[in-house]
This record gives C-alpha cells, sequence and structure tokens, in this order.
C-alpha cells in the first residue's frame, strides 16, 4: 500500500533559484511550462517566471541539518567491509553531515534524505543513484573521501524521491518525474551554491539530470557531467527523443558530457560489496541492506580526472 506523503510545513519561504550566479533569481522563482521551449520573462525587480509547458509550477524549500551524523549512515560507515583503513573511516565520520530538504512544489510535498561534505571551495558534485530497488544514496559512498578529502570537492548525495529515505511510494519514479528538474534544483538552492555543479549519476538519475539541464543550463553549464550504465534510452520518452535531447545537450555548449560505464574485468571482480545490513536505509526488500559499488582506484581515478578536465574553479 501507498504510503501518505507527509504534510510539509516550511517555516522559512527559501525560493529555489534558476541560476547560481545570478543573484537576481534567488528571492524567488516561479516557474511556468509553455510547451518544450524555455523563455525567461522578467516580472518585477527580483523576480522572474519561467515558461516551459503550460502548468505553473512555485518551488520552495527548507534545509534541516540533522546535529549528528544518521545513524543509518553511521552504521554503513562502521561496516569494515567496506572501509577497511582507519584513517577513512574516521575522516567518514568527522565530515559527512546529515539533512532532510523539505520542498515543496505548488502542493506537492517532498522530503528528500542527504548526505554531504562542504570543502572551502565552491567546486560542487550533486550526486544521485539509479532507479533500481537496491538503490539509494550509498551506493557512491566510496567516492566520497577521494572528492572531497583529497580534490577538495563539495559533495551532495541524496535519496531521490521513492528511493532511500525520502518520501514517495516505493522505487516509482512517476510520481515525481514531472517536478524532478524543480525537485533537483530546490536541493542545490538548499546549499545556496554560488556557481555551476558537476554531476555524477547512474542510470536514471542521469535521465532526471538531463531533464533539469534542458530546463536550468546555467546550473551546470562548463560543468563535467558524468553518467555511468546509462543508455542513450535514457535521455528521453522515447529513442528519437533522447537522441535530441543528447544532440540538443552537445549543440548548446555542453561538451563536458562523458559517458563511463562499469567495466568489472578491468575494474573489479565484483561490482558490489556484501550487503550491510543498516536498519531503515532502504524500500521493500532492500529497507535493512546498504548497497556499495566497489570500486577500483583505477576507477576512481577515472572519473576524478574527469570531473577536474578543464574544471578548475
Amino acid at each position: 500500500m501507498q504510503s501518505p506523503l507527509p504534510q510539509v510545513k516550511l517555516k522559512a519561504h527559501n525560493f529555489a533559484y534558476s541560476d547560481p550566479c545570478n543573484l537576481s533569481s534567488r528571492t524567488q522563482c516561479e516557474f511556468f511550462m509553455y510547451r518544450d521551449t524555455m523563455i525567461l520573462v522578467p516580472i518585477g525587480r527580483h523576480r522572474f517566471h519561467f515558461l516551459f509547458n503550460f502548468e505553473d509550477k512555485h518551488v520552495v524549500f527548507e534545509r534541516h541539518d540533522r546535529e549528528t551524523l544518521s545513524v543509518q549512515a553511521k552504521t554503513l560507515f562502521n561496516s569494515r567491509m567496506i572501509f577497511e583503513s582507519d584513517a577513512e573511516l574516521e575522516w567518514l565520520l568527522e565530515n559527512v553531515h546529515s539533512t532532510m530538504i523539505s520542498i515543496k512544489i505548488n502542493d506537492d510535498p517532498y522530503e528528500i534524505n542527504s548526505n554531504y561534505v562542504l570543502s572551502d571551495s565552491q567546486r560542487f558534485v550533486l550526486v544521485l543513484h539509479g532507479f533500481d530497488e537496491t538503490e539509494s544514496w550509498t551506493t557512491w559512498t566510496k567516492m566520497i573521501q577521494p572528492l572531497s578529502q583529497r580534490y577538495s570537492y563539495s559533495v551532495i548525495f541524496v535519496d531521490l524521491p521513492g528511493f532511500g529515505r525520502s518520501s514517495g511510494r516505493d522505487s516509482n519514479q512517476t510520481s515525481w518525474k514531472r517536478n524532478g528538474p524543480e525537485i533537483i534544483i530546490a536541493i542545490l538552492s538548499s546549499f545556496h551554491i554560488e556557481s555551476p555543479v558537476n554531476i555524477l549519476a547512474t542510470c536514471g538519475g542521469s535521465a532526471t539530470i538531463v531533464r533539469t539541464i534542458n530546463r536550468y543550463p546555467a546550473w551546470f553549464r562548463d560543468r563535467n557531467l558524468i553518467f555511468t550504465n546509462s543508455v542513450i534510452g535514457d535521455f528521453g520518452e522515447s529513442k528519437v527523443g533522447a537522441y535530441k535531447r543528447w544532440n540538443k545537450l552537445r549543440q548548446s555548449g555542453f561538451r563536458h558530457v562523458q559517458l563511463i560505464d562499469f567495466d568489472p574485468v578491468k575494474q573489479t571482480s565484483q561490482l558490489v560489496y556484501p550487503e550491510v545490513r543498516v536498519l531503515n536505509i532502504g524500500r521493500c526488500s532492500f529497507k535493512h541492506k546498504a548497497i556499495v559499488y566497489q570500486l577500483s582506484e583505477e576507477y576512481i581515478q577515472q572519473i576524478i580526472n574527469t570531473l577536474s578536465a578543464g574544471n578548475d574553479s
């Protein structure tokens, strides 16, 4: 049975913004849909409307940082089967923070579970999982320390709606697919980011990002976008639509799009570590199981090199 969505009541009205480099877009963003054309229409000194497809979208959020790391994250990081190094374990426990981001798009409420590390730089990487029932923010956790400690990236890991500890029906993206781009922008806005962000995404997460890029390109322009284990069909509702989206990205200045698939032969003998028991970390048959990709040092370095190429700011 579908669990009812929580009634999100926001104490502070923080409005999602469409352009991290444009201060005037930060007070309020109201999103209007008109077919597939994005048009910026100023409606006041610090207010803008965005026109897409016949549908008005009003996006607000509030971030609730936890005082301590979540029990689920702490249990996962203490798995010696995955985090064998004392140095890595201590660093994760000291530097990773947990938060819940309340988002409201018109009358649709979402609670997004997130874990993150902030560095002194404004170089952000948003990491998104795929749509399999085993997926959640945990899958890419072996990238946290390399990205942040070694290369000074700020990293944001989230459970998309219907996955992990976020709200929504179990592993069913149809209930939030229409609002996917606005959810992503609200997540990024909640961290008060002032420059475009890099992306590391898998399968369904990649599809969500491609739709977001097409609506809000300023958030990703001139950054590196890595899609793993993604096929062209992930980028549109049909094969023809997929190629159109892909070509649109390439032609509109997103030349840093990279497809980097897993190669179990070269990368590792096994794609994932054995399941870790963590209470209430997932959904369905994986409600108490955490899945983590088993990444080789070679593969980790390939990801980092791709993210860093021509991306010094």
